[in-house]
């Protein structure tokens, strides 16, 4: 081991953040050549959630086992971004120059699994860093208001070497004494304290900190996260193989928040509870990010829908975000809004709500036919100015043409009156183009419009005809969206019915961006080559029970 006074700064920087876990998950990226066995955050001994007490707010664990396939994949996604090699030479440099060797020092002492927990949340304006004569206090991130306490998994056998390493040196951390079988350490300078198990490293910035995790530990059961049942809920509905999670419980932040914000309780009363938690996965081909609401109430009730306007997207769309019921959306956010409110912000939600029919000129039953069904916005790959379409699926299809041409004539007419904005807007003039007939409306005098059509069951409002007629004309699924390699990909695993649905090409977007001149210059080609690995983002969430979202990044050449 290294015994220089460098390497107790290192320490002094590490221990109090993640316990060793932050040279563990950036030195290892960095440092790690070849894989083995799989194994994961998700299935590392209990031992880990076990020395956290079982009402803390928020909980995060990662992955230290640097020969299984989770850092195997990890390595080789950064392997794709240019700067990759650069914090790679940083860190080996800076490990070097405190005396520290990752292969020798620290990667022999890692187990599976490091957590990092906030285990309460105090009031961060309570505890000042010095008194008044500047004499220090407290530990910065004690006296921060931050209750945190961190453990790591030891490999099998290097309890000693963990003690010795942070003894070793001139200044190193004085052992203290022993707790529940464990060596107590504290350095009081730099506001760290530990305790040294046979099995895990604890830490904090306090002692009440670490004899709390202990004690926890020792109680078992529900005392410890480990023992509670919502936090196992939880966790069983993430994948068994993931890089890193993350738990948090909403009901002790809510009071949290409430107590130390009181106009929160008031704002969110009912909205805050429950628990949530997220993993994320590292593939071959990208990132995988899973999160679940367990006992959650939800502000707005998305309703489950089959996403059929994917298929109706071209080929080329830059960017896809599907959505149903936007009425329910509408209504639930005026709903929200109302009723947070005072009495006079209420009649007046309620009175404009109230004849928005009669200013739009516009029934409800012609209002919710075209907000009562499956709702798309699509950007297609038009340059260097995209096209941008809100697609909608209608019951009534005459009905939504009479309801548009209200609105052609309603809407700019209301803008005028309120004074939104100083561009002149035209007369709409009818068009028809690949079976989609509507009107186009100039915008300004630059040739910009706005369009809508109807085709059959489909209406849309674009930026111009073009783009209107391009997402309504009739095509076969090959030559749609729905029939591509990248939104395929992208969207494995995906349920039949969600409750949104989110698309990005990135590649598309690349190349939007650079026809817009984005990317000019030295600093701009920097940009680009960083973003470059990107190929592809999707996401959608579901309902049910368990409402989840699921975001898919994917990563290549």
């Amino acid at each position: 081991m290294s015994t220089s006074a460098p390497a107790h700064r290192l320490r002094r920087r590490i221990i109090p953040v993640v316990a060793l876990a932050a040279a563990g998950s950036i030195g290892g990226v960095v440092a790690l050549s070849g894989c083995g066995s799989s194994a994961s955050a998700g299935s590392a001994p209990a031992s880990i959630a076990g020395y956290i007490p079982a009402r803390s707010p928020l909980y995060i664990q990662i992955s230290t086992d640097t020969s299984g396939a989770q850092w195997a994949n990890l390595t080789r996604l950064a392997t794709l971004f240019p700067g990759f090699g650069e914090i790679q030479a940083e860190i080996e440099t800076t490990l070097a120059g405190e005396g520290v060797d990752w292969d020798t020092d620290l990667k022999p002492l890692l187990g599976d699994a490091a957590a990092i927990a906030l285990t309460e949340i105090t009031d961060m304006t309570s505890a000042p860093l010095a008194d008044g004569g500047g004499a220090v206090r407290a530990a910065p991130a004690e006296a921060a208001g931050l209750a945190l306490v961190a453990v790591l998994q030891i490999a099998p056998g290097k309890a000693d070497d963990v003690e010795a390493l942070l003894a070793a040196g001139p200044g190193g951390m004085e052992k203290t004494g022993t707790r529940d079988g464990a060596v107590m350490y504290g350095d009081v300078t730099a506001g760290v304290h530990a305790a040294v198990t046979e099995e895990s490293l604890v830490a904090g910035p306090s002692i009440a900190a670490v004899t709390a995790a202990l004690d926890a530990h020792a109680a078992g059961g529900d005392a410890a996260l480990s023992g509670v049942v919502r936090f196992n809920e939880a966790l069983a509905l993430l994948p068994d193989d993931v890089f890193a999670l993350a738990y948090v419980n909403l009901d002790e932040a809510g009071k949290a928040a409430k107590e130390m914000v009181p106009q929160v309780g008031t704002l969110a009363d009912g909205q805050m509870g429950g628990a949530a938690a997220m993993s994320v996965t590292a593939e071959p081909d990208g990132l995988r990010i899973k999160a679940v609401l367990l006992d959650a109430p939800l502000a707005i009730d998305l309703k489950p829908f089959t996403p059929s306007l994917v298929a109706q997207a071209p080929a080329d769309t830059v960017a896809f975000l599907g959505f149903s019921r936007l009425d329910d959306i509408v209504a639930a956010v005026v709903s929200g809004a109302s009723t947070g409110g005072s009495d006079g912000t209420r009649t007046q939600i309620g009175a404009i709500t109230g004849q928005l029919p009669a200013l739009l000129g516009v029934s409800e039953a012609g209002l919710s036919n075209l907000a009562g069904g499956e709702q798309a916005v699509v950007v297609t790959d038009a340059r260097p100015t995209p096209g941008v379409a809100l697609a909608l699926t209608v019951v009534d299809g005459p009905q939504a043409a009479t309801s548009l041409t209200a609105l052609a004539t309603s809407v700019p007419a209301l803008a005028r009156q309120v004074g939104v904005g100083t561009l002149a807007i035209g007369t709409a003039t009818p068009f028809s183009e690949s079976g989609v007939t509507g009107q186009v409306i100039p915008v300004g005098d630059s040739g910009w419009s706005v369009a809508w059509g109807v085709r059959g069951n489909l209406a849309a409002i674009g930026s111009g005809a073009g783009t209107v007629a391009d997402v309504l004309a009739p095509r076969s699924r090959a030559q749609s969206l729905a029939g591509t390699a990248g939104f395929t990909a992208a969207t494995q695993g995906m349920p039949d019915t969600v409750t949104a649905l989110a698309y990005v090409d990135m590649r598309k977007v690349m190349t939007l961006l650079a026809a817009n001149g984005v990317f000019t210059g030295a600093d701009g080609a920097r940009v680009r080559a960083n973003l470059a690995p990107f190929t592809r983002i999707a996401a959608w969430s579901t309902a049910g029970a368990t409402p989840t979202v699921e975001v898919v990044v994917g990563i290549g050449r």
